[in-house]
């Protein structure tokens, strides 16, 4: 997808340059800045126009998926994070944030991990309205 500034802004700038007008000028009645105008007059001498450039889309290799994860929970649900990245070949950070995009909680005292592990699945804590 293009980004920055509309084409017809940048030919309207450009051609109140061509028409007289300083830079100052141009600059203060487009509201853009001094290096921006300088980059599209350096784009227009190389080539001659001033389409935008088209941004290639970088993606990531990922090496995480939610059936890996998953699996890997299932049989060690106590892992640290940096325990479960050595494990899958990635950093910690990595994992936190598979685990909070899949919705995966890793509290230790969550109700659900708790039943699975034969404990009693029960929520502790006050309400707001106790503490007064």
């Amino acid at each position: 997808m293009p980004h920055g500034y509309p084409i017809e802004l940048r030919a309207r700038a450009l051609s109140s340059l061509d028409s007289g007008k300083s830079r100052k000028d141009v600059c203060e009645t487009f509201n853009i800045s001094a290096k921006t105008l300088f980059n599209w007059i350096k784009r227009r001498k190389e080539t001659g126009d001033v389409q935008i450039k088209e941004r290639p889309k970088v993606r990531s290799h990922r090496k995480l998926s939610r059936e890996n994860l998953l699996a890997h929970l299932e049989r060690h649900p106590d892992h640290y994070l940096t325990e479960i990245a050595k494990a899958l070949g990635v950093k910690a950070p990595s994992v936190f944030v598979a685990l909070k995009k899949f919705g995966i909680s890793r509290k230790k005292n969550d109700p659900i991990l708790r039943a699975r592990r034969g404990k009693e699945a029960r929520v502790s804590g006050r309400n707001r309205k106790d503490r007064s």
